[in-house]
């Protein structure tokens, strides 16, 4: 009996679990295991729609006793802490898990780049229970006048942050970006000159070209030593991968991501595979490092499931090849711009099409009925 264990019930985790089963139902010796502190999958590229109310925790999340019913898929509910790689065993608070092959795909945590008061003073969009906290505590501010709320980081996440808070509670929200141009890692200018004037005619207040040097309970020190005051301060400056990997003893690279092959192992950790955000994925063109997104996750997904079934039963591996067909942002509800396959969509077309990339996604791991839930 060969145990295959799935750290994180993520896109790429879950996804794996799931393509791999469909493919190994009908062999006897195989057994899957995912294993997540959760008992539920969450959609979290969406969490920002949590923090203003417009959707519920519940309205993002899919009980994983749902997703798993009828698939001869295990669920260990514990938090993994780390890797024994030489005695091939799952450390978590619930117990020690073994196996023969592993795929680590638990996903990514804050990087607050070592600035003092940054954890301590301020929220983050990590789960949609932080998300659900932040809606309550804008909440609490409603009645306030003028609440000072800023955004530290200009990426994907702060400007959806952003535009969805300002769009909801028609406030001013103050967006902090350390380059001089927003959603930097896209390096698309036009996009950014277009996503500042959007958030601008929102009344946001931008704020480029600065560094945090620290945060203090009710205000921000800038690098030029000039201070803002909030009353709401979100975290959005970076991720980093998950520090299980590290603490497990694998190769590091950028962000603290795994260094992969093309078959998505661990380099030097034979049937270790790694996916999704704490993957170091590298375009082999251009040298570039991919964005840690929810595409990347279900294509090596798909690849890791293939490469599994193929050591199960000792046929070639497949190599990963990354194909990054582009990304679509969301500001506020009625805004979205983005490139899909080299096109440029915007407005409500973006925003539509976004919504049916993540209808789709539903509709793999859950199927019809489901999928249709999130068209009402």
């Amino acid at each position: 009996m060969s145990k295959v264990v799935i750290l994180g019930a993520g896109y790429g985790g879950l996804m794996t679990a799931v393509k791999f089963e469909e493919k190994v139902r009908n062999l006897k010796d195989v057994e899957i295991v995912l294993v997540d502190r959760n008992d539920f999958h969450q959609y979290l590229h969406l969490a920002y729609e949590i923090v203003t109310g417009v959707k519920k925790p519940s309205d993002l999340t899919t009980p994983l006793s749902e997703l798993l019913e009828n698939r001869k898929i295990q669920l260990f509910q514990g938090k993994v802490s780390k890797v024994d790689l030489d005695e091939k065993s799952v450390i978590t608070d619930k117990g020690n898990v073994p196996y023969d092959e592993l795929v680590i795909a638990l996903g990514s945590e804050p990087e607050y780049h070592g600035i003092k008061g940054a954890k301590e003073y301020s929220f983050c969009v990590d789960s949609v229970e932080a998300a659900a906290q932040i809606k309550d505590k804008l909440k609490t501010m409603e009645k306030e006048k003028q609440p000072n709320i800023v955004v530290g980081g200009g990426g994907f996440t702060g400007v959806e942050l952003a535009g969805e808070i300002a769009d909801e509670f028609n406030c001013c929200v103050t967006v902090l970006e350390g380059s001089n141009a927003l959603v930097p890692s896209w390096n698309k200018p036009e996009f950014s000159r277009k996503i500042a004037e959007v958030l601008t005619s929102m009344g946001s207040k931008l704020i480029l070209g600065k560094f945090i040097s620290e945060v203090k309970p009710d205000s921000i020190i800038l690098n030029d030593d000039s201070q803002i005051e909030y009353d709401l301060f979100i975290w959005a400056g970076g991720v980093r991968g998950s520090q299980v990997a590290s603490a497990s003893g694998l190769r590091m690279g950028k962000n603290n991501r795994v260094i992969i092959n093309e078959f998505c192992e661990a380099v030097g950790f034979p049937g270790v595979y790694v996916v999704g955000d704490c993957a170091l994925v590298v375009d082999a063109e251009t040298g570039a490092v991919l964005p840690q997104c929810v595409e990347i996750a279900l294509q090596q997904a798909e690849v890791v499931a293939q490469n599994l079934y193929a050591d199960a039963t000792q046929k070639e591996r497949t190599v990963y090849v990354p194909k990054f067909s582009g990304l679509i942002l969301a500001i506020g509800e009625k805004y979205g711009i983005g490139q899909v396959f080299g096109v440029k969509v915007e407005g409500r077309l973006a925003q539509t099409i976004k919504r049916i990339i993540h209808l789709r996604y539903v509709y793999e791991i859950a199927g019809l009925g489901e999928a249709l839930k999130g068209v009402v």
